[in-house]
């Protein structure tokens, strides 16, 4: 077990993290959003997404690997890439004009995709529910060294989560809930029974995930 900090316990009633306010700009006045982007315009991609059913959990205005994952799905669906895939998990014109297309449609659409993924994954593994909490690397002190021996500070973009082995085993694929695939790689003294906790690159993501309830799905 890698010594970590464990924010979805650890947040003071001097931390408020409430909804993000109105936008004072669209998503087109900033262009292309990227991975790394914190700005207004990221707020409102994530509404729009969660309305369509690719976000889940709180919305904010920092462009992390949850909002990089909802835009590839969204990408995916609905034909969106360059020859050059440059426009693969980035919200660049075409995919911002897609999104703001016909929302009745569109989330026709998305529903009856995302019963036909849901159906998919349980037959291909258990699905269950669980509660879930963040962590990073990027603390003082922190090895970064997983139960399984993943280095996160040679990779703080690993799509890690510390499980309860007893309920997860070590070494599986779990597909989680609006946010990708992840390898259940790590453990930790809090995460017990229907819990995970997702590894995420940096502080401020980690504070802003805060505790969700998700679904996920073990593959293998």
């Amino acid at each position: 077990m890698m010594k970590k900090t464990l924010f979805g316990t650890a947040i003071t009633a001097g931390v408020v993290f409430g909804a993000p306010q109105a936008a004072d700009a669209s998503i087109s006045d900033h262009g292309q959003l990227d991975r790394g982007d914190v700005n207004s315009s990221v707020a409102e991609l994530q509404d729009t997404l969660k309305e369509k059913g690719y976000f889940s959990g709180n919305t904010g205005s920092t462009f992390g690997p949850r909002t990089e994952s909802a835009v590839k799905d969204f990408q995916a669906d609905n034909g969106i890439s360059s020859s050059a895939g440059s426009y693969f998990g980035v919200a660049g014109p075409e995919t911002q004009a897609a999104l703001g297309g016909s929302s009745d449609s569109s989330s026709e659409e998305v529903a009856g995709e995302s019963t036909s993924e849901s159906s998919n994954s349980t037959s291909g593994g258990e699905t269950m529910n669980v509660e879930a909490t963040a962590y990073t690397a990027e603390c003082a002190g922190c090895s970064g060294i997983t139960a399984t021996g993943k280095n996160l500070n040679n990779d703080r973009d690993a799509n890690v989560i510390a499980v309860d082995p007893d309920v997860i085993p070590l070494g599986s694929t779990v597909k989680v809930e609006g946010m990708g695939t992840y390898e259940a790689a790590d453990t930790g003294g809090a995460i017990n029974g229907n819990r995970i906790d997702v590894h995420v690159p940096t502080n401020s993501e980690a504070l802003s995930f805060g505790r969700q309830d998700l679904e996920v799905t073990v593959i293998d």
